[in-house]
């Protein structure tokens, strides 16, 4: 009992009480928590069998966060440390408290949304600036949907969303965002990890997808891609 109580990184717990200016929330409450058991390997074995060590010869990024150093670290960009595409994806998707931390190299790794729900400021990074960026942010909701207190976890993603948005519109690159509704909150409402939710859950996103893109706004927006 005590093991699974153990706090999942006291290394970075103990970073973060010599250097607090360093810190962000996601990354201190993902080393508090105690590790996850549940193993990503399903979720890698796919990329595995697609392409082994190889990573893909088009851009390709994905986040994560060192969970004790507590920096995210994005693989494929430049100067990150190397790692298959299988294992990257699994990083990607080690979800703090339920997933256990990916090994690679002499690194753990956590779900890249410990620092950010989209890491949507990335595309301000990227070479040559894209015109038009495509933010998909299933943690955040619409503005209306967001009316209860029990929302409040996802009334932080959608002020980090807004943010991020306004960095890359002040750079010039056009933003559409797309979050739940409260149709598709109540289609998601429960355990999202449950596996016998995801073709109901799937296919209201489909749903409530093509009824925003073919909003006049949007759809002017997303003429960038017909050019």
């Amino acid at each position: 009992m005590a093991s699974r109580l153990r706090m999942a990184s006291p290394e970075r717990v103990l970073r973060a009480m010599r250097q607090p200016w360093n810190v962000t929330p996601g990354s201190l409450i993902s080393a508090l928590v105690p590790a996850g058991r549940l193993s990503t390997g399903y979720l890698g074995a796919p990329y595995d069998d697609l392409v082994g060590d190889e990573w893909p010869t088009r851009d390709l990024w994905i986040a994560s966060v060192n969970l004790d150093v507590g920096h995210r670290v994005v693989f494929g960009q430049a100067g990150s440390p190397r790692a298959a595409l299988g294992d990257a994806v699994e990083a990607s998707c080690a979800i703090p408290g339920y997933f256990a931390p990916v090994a690679i190299a002499d690194a753990r790794y956590v779900d890249g949304g410990v620092h950010s729900t989209t890491n949507a400021d990335l595309v301000a990074e990227y070479e040559p600036q894209p015109e038009l960026a495509i933010v998909l942010a299933p943690m955040s909701a619409v503005g209306s949907a967001l009316e209860l207190p029990r929302f409040a976890v996802r009334q932080f993603a959608r002020r980090s969303v807004a943010r991020e948005a306004k960095l890359l519109r002040d750079r010039g690159i056009e933003v559409v965002t797309l979050q739940p509704t409260a149709a598709d909150l109540e289609q998601m409402a429960g355990d999202s990890m449950d596996p016998t939710k995801a073709e109901a859950v799937c296919r209201r996103v489909e749903e409530s997808t093509i009824e925003h893109v073919r909003e006049p706004e949007i759809a002017d927006r997303l003429a960038a891609l017909r050019s």
